[in-house]
């Protein structure tokens, strides 16, 4: 998708920047460090694959240095917060402060950039008075507003949407293996279909993703994700229902919790290939919880499941897209302890997750990705 500039009539950088891209501009040129390391992007483009991160507004008004490193290693961004519907909500249905997402989105097309929306609809970030609201006909209509606002807004210049995020969890007992939270209850199994449909009607070319999480280890509760994913994604395409890809979460540990089954991960990939659908990459990072306080060694095992993960991962063609939840460990959602507790180390040491540390220095863990793509075979770019 050409994201060279926005549709006239959308958000752009000199509308909804405050001057934190202004600083960028003054200090442009790539950092020292990225200009001593191969792009990721480079070595993800000759592969057919398009490698990104999440990115926040505030990180963009207010780090160049991190900005810059972006610029250097990044083809696609994401908004980490910036787009879920009860963080820019100001708590009432249609009040929303779209200034953070609209700071990303003109970074991303003045930057040249690929954009990924997330999310249109996730349970775990919904306004509270959605619930509230005294009818199902009250909260379809929020439904379909919600979702025409976002997409129509960024029509145009999205890669991808995650219309739907995380609505699997085979532990609350229901056939279909669906979430039993706040839009089934509200509108049951249907509200997938609703999301879907109205989300191609307001933009006919982004690409419509299902997000899912704990899906690629070796553990009986992962292969029951999996299983209930890919019955979903087969009754969507019975129904009609238009979705594109999958995404998968991988916020993977460097040491401790199930093993990554190489095999079985590329099967389970195989599979989603078969329905004809893309694969995303969505949210990777390694935490290091469990791993020794010496920095080298937690390096290396982070560095080792890069590795293994992606290496399986990659095999499989129809992964089109790789992104990192975050560049740096400067802003990371680990390091900021807003993960589950059990994903924080017991010693106060800072994590290590993500390919560059927090003073923007390539780390082990980019090497691996690096020789990942490198590695990679060559697929056709989707």
């Amino acid at each position: 998708m050409n994201a060279a500039r926005l549709p006239a009539g959308r958000p752009r950088r000199r509308d909804v920047l405050a001057g934190g891209l202004a600083a960028l501009a003054a200090a442009s040129s790539p950092s020292a460090e990225a200009a001593e390391t191969e792009a990721l992007r480079r070595l993800a483009a000759a592969k057919g694959l398009l490698y990104g991160t999440a990115i926040s507004a505030g990180q963009i008004d207010s780090d160049p240095a991190f900005v810059r490193l972006v610029l250097a290693q990044a083809g696609l961004v994401v908004p980490e917060n910036d787009m879920k519907w009860r963080d820019i909500n100001l708590g009432a249905p249609g009040h929303d402060d779209h200034r953070p997402g609209d700071t990303v989105a003109g970074f991303a097309v003045e930057s040249g950039l690929a954009l990924r929306g997330h999310n249109l609809l996730w349970y775990f970030r919904t306004p509270p008075w959605f619930g509230a609201l005294p009818s199902r006909a009250e909260q379809r209509r929020a439904v379909i507003d919600r979702i025409r606002a976002m997409v129509g807004r960024y029509r145009g210049i999205i890669h991808s949407w995650d219309v739907v995020n995380e609505p699997i969890e085979p532990k609350d007992g229901r056939p279909d293996g669906l979430r039993q939270a706040v839009f089934l209850d509200a509108l049951g199994p249907g509200y997938l279909d609703l999301a879907y449909r109205t989300a191609r009607e307001a933009d006919s070319k982004a690409l419509l993703v299902v997000n899912e999480y704990d899906i690629v280890l070796d553990a009986p509760g992962q292969e029951a994700r999996r299983t209930a994913l890919l019955g979903l994604l087969h009754r969507m395409q019975s129904a009609g229902t238009p979705v594109d890809a999958v995404g998968i979460e991988a916020h993977l540990r460097a040491l401790g919790g199930p093993p990554l089954s190489p095999a079985r991960l590329r099967r389970f990939l195989a599979d989603i290939a078969g329905l004809g659908l893309t694969i995303q990459i969505t949210e990777l990072d390694v935490s290091d919880e469990f791993a020794p306080a010496d920095i080298a060694t937690r390096d290396r095992l982070v560095a080792d499941m890069y590795r293994r993960f992606l290496d399986a991962a990659l095999d499989e063609p129809a992964v089109k897209m790789v992104v990192t939840w975050g560049l740096s460990d400067r802003h990371s959602w680990i390091v900021r302890r807003e993960t589950n507790p059990v994903r924080w180390r017991r010693d106060e040491l800072p994590s290590r997750p993500l390919p560059f540390d927090a003073e923007l220095r390539a780390k082990p863990a980019f090497t691996a990705m690096a020789e990942a793509f490198a590695h990679a075979p060559v697929r056709r770019p989707g």
